[in-house]
């Protein structure tokens, strides 16, 4: 991190510092910004026609719009990328060396700004929100590799605990966003909403049984199902049957989805390989990590009803405050699958949920552009530690970036750079450039000397 007091320099070139493949920083600009395109259409084609699927958007929708929203959001990435690189030129030959600041932060910011106007005003906020999780978890990793602080045991899962406890406290009261009640009500079912909010009453048909009906073809299956259905169910519960018919069901089936989901992802990134090594498929489909998130999600849903059942039962009365002791010992179900992406994100969703609830009840002012100040600062400081210590980034993250520059962000010459932050070339310590020796004369041996 910077220290204030007399900013430190380097007198280098930007072909020097950044685009070492080129000493032109107008084709470096234009070869980032055609790189960043083939891969910003791959990743928003493939990203929003799948989503349209998902969706089951109407033909309208794949005719007219789908072509529009790609566009926008490639150009929004490619803008972002482009101008990360021409800011860095810019701001270099404006002041005429690097500076801490300049080098990462400002041609970042100048760069994210912009960018971000292009994007859709409706995408913005999502945007905010997962920068904003990338740069907290960044900030936590660089304090983590200065010794100041040390890593708390399990803490993605306890933030994610406290935020579940929040969030289903709300779904219990029906105060919530549609979107994300829509999204908790897949996840743990409607059956534990207020009766106003399902607009039926107790023992109303449950929709959420398509997911067993194949499982439940079977004499053994019907068996199991039947007595379980007749498990006691308190007067005071709002599902069809049984208390354990309720748990067990709804675990079976987030178990499956998280199986199928992870399972998924697996195979589609086994695919390429599967003429060479045709086991992977059957690698792919195994794979611990699909029984991680099927047990952690079937595990949340579960949890969350069986302890409310459970409260029902020992205090028989009903209480939204039953939803903030069940989604707190139900977040302990990402001991499964522990994620600090997944629990920011999701304390990053509670605390804009809580600001625009402070907004609607005069507690809190409203900011305009917030979101567009979110992703500009987030993305800044992200793009800054890219450039000083990505060794500090999140490696999913770091991949990313390298692939969606060709690996651009990769062959920057950090040993200049070690004079600002000693640590700067800790990711690749013996990476020097294949520089052209007539546009530089700088060697190794030769960087001591330069200031």
């Amino acid at each position: 991190m910077a220290v204030f007091g007399k900013p430190k320099s380097v007198t280098c070139t930007c072909y020097e510092l950044g685009h070492t493949w080129t000493p032109s920083c107008l084709y470096a600009s234009a070869d980032v910004a055609l790189v960043v395109l083939k891969q910003a259409l791959k990743i928003y084609g493939t990203l929003y026609t799948v989503a349209g699927i998902l969706k089951r958007r109407d033909l309208k929708y794949f005719k007219e719009k789908l072509l529009k929203e790609i566009s926008q959001s490639v150009l929004f990435l490619t803008t972002n990328g482009t101008l990360f690189i021409s800011f860095f030129c810019i701001w270099r030959k404006l002041l005429g060396r690097f500076y801490y600041s300049s080098t990462g932060f400002i041609a970042a910011a100048s760069a994210s700004l912009t960018a971000i106007l292009l994007e859709r005003k409706s995408r913005r906020g999502l945007l905010a929100i997962y920068m904003a999780n990338v740069a907290t978890e960044t900030a936590y990793r660089m304090v983590l590799s200065r010794g100041w602080i040390k890593p708390i045991k399990h803490g993605e899962v306890l933030l994610f605990s406290i935020a579940s406890a929040i969030y289903l406290y709300f779904f219990r009261k029906g105060h919530l966003p549609e979107q994300t009640k829509g999204a908790l009500s897949f996840l743990v079912g409607k059956d534990e909403l207020p009766i106003t909010e399902k607009g039926e009453g107790p023992n109303h048909k449950n929709h959420g049984n398509k997911f067993l009906s194949q499982l439940t073809q079977t004499q053994t299956f019907q068996r199991i199902n039947k007595s379980l259905q007749s498990t006691p169910r308190h007067r005071l519960c709002q599902h069809r049957h049984g208390c354990i018919h309720y748990t067990v069901k709804s675990f079976v089936k987030m178990f499956g989805l998280g199986f199928l989901v992870q399972g998924g992802v697996k195979i589609l990134g086994a695919l390429p390989r599967i003429h060479k090594t045709p086991g992977s498929l059957w690698h792919a489909l195994r794979h611990q990590d699909n029984f991680r998130l099927g047990a952690f999600l079937g595990c949340f849903s579960a949890i969350f009803k069986i302890v409310n059942c459970l409260l029902r039962w020992l205090r028989n009365k009903d209480s939204e405050i039953h939803g903030l002791l069940a989604g707190f010992l139900s977040g302990w179900s990402m001991l499964w699958y522990k994620s600090s992406t997944i629990a920011l994100y999701t304390a990053y969703k509670l605390a804009e949920v809580l600001y625009f609830k402070g907004i609607s009840k005069g507690f809190l002012p409203y900011v305009r552009c917030a979101d567009i100040i979110i992703y500009s600062i987030s993305t800044a400081f992200v793009f800054h530690v890219a450039v000083f210590e990505p060794h500090n980034l999140r490696p999913a993250y770091w991949n990313f970036l390298l692939k969606v520059t060709g690996n651009r962000f990769g062959v920057m010459n950090r040993k200049l750079l070690e004079p600002l932050y000693p640590d700067a070339s800790k990711i690749a310590p013996n990476f020097w450039p294949d520089y052209d020796k007539r546009y530089t004369s700088l060697t190794p041996e030769s960087i001591l000397q330069r200031s």
